[in-house]
């Protein structure tokens, strides 16, 4: 077994470049590092294209890749590269799972959507992924201009439910089209809306968070079929994107 010493060997220049998003992207894959966020992807169904360890951590490769012969990196090395500030000596590198395919839809009159229009924290589109997934939502559906749901800080956020729950990229008229052929109610989480104690909720329901800032677009508020809000008593003049989303995440699974 030869263990990687230098920082300038080829594999290791290699495996650092994919640590960028930037570049991982690139080539179609993902890189994932630590011990729990590794092994949530392997144990949901992601099979890892490449294993990078530790020599402390090769029976962690053996159990969870059998198959694969991993690239064993000193502790130095492996720091060197390590984008976390305690690292565990586990990596993997898996293919980035499609999100450009057709929206799911059960057609069983409990499809639930969330659709985010430009979300750009990596933490609040983490979080509504998990919250989606632990509401049963159908499907997390998220604009062009959405940030990339394969972010190191997303899938961190979602806790393993990156890999549970479909996340489809559309634009906002491909939603639009594909909601209304279906008999899919829209509702826009917007400030001018009715208070969600006093609407109707019905599914099949898909529902619309804009950006953390502005909201969504007044196209798109335009397009949906109703405007709904949370109701406040604070002074607060607006609540967090994935507070709002869970809010009526949970309301709406109330009716699956």
């Amino acid at each position: 077994m030869q263990i990687i010493t230098s920082k300038d060997n080829p594999n290791v220049k290699r495996i650092a470049k994919l640590t960028k998003r930037s570049e991982s992207k690139k080539e179609g894959v993902i890189y994932l590092e630590g011990t729990r966020l590794c092994e949530e992807a392997l144990l949901s169904g992601q099979t890892a294209k490449e294993v990078i360890v530790t020599e402390n951590r090769l029976s962690w490769a053996k159990e969870f890749t059998p198959g694969i012969e991993p690239l064993v990196l000193s502790e130095n090395v492996f720091s060197k590269i390590s984008q976390t500030v305690n690292p565990q000596g586990v990596a993997i590198v898996i293919n980035e799972p499609g999100i450009k395919g057709d929206i799911p839809f059960k057609g069983d009159s409990k499809d639930i959507y969330v659709v985010l229009e430009n979300t750009q924290d990596p933490g609040n589109l983490g979080t509504i992924i998990r919250m989606a997934d632990a509401f049963g939502l159908t499907a997390v559906i998220v604009s062009p201009t959405t940030c990339d749901p394969y972010n190191d800080k997303v899938i961190r956020a979602t806790m393993g439910s990156i890999w549970h729950i479909p996340v489809v990229r559309k634009t906002m008229d491909e939603c639009f089209s594909f909601f209304e052929q279906r008999g899919v109610e829209t509702l826009a989480m917007h400030l001018k809306g009715s208070e969600l104690s006093n609407s109707d909720l019905k599914l099949p329901c898909a529902y619309f968070i804009g950006n953390e800032g502005d909201g969504l677009t007044d196209e798109t508020t335009s397009k949906c079929g109703g405007l709904v809000k949370i109701p406040m008593k604070g002074k607060a003049e607006s609540l967090n994107a994935a507070v709002a989303a869970s809010v009526i995440g949970y309301e709406l699974s109330k009716l699956i």
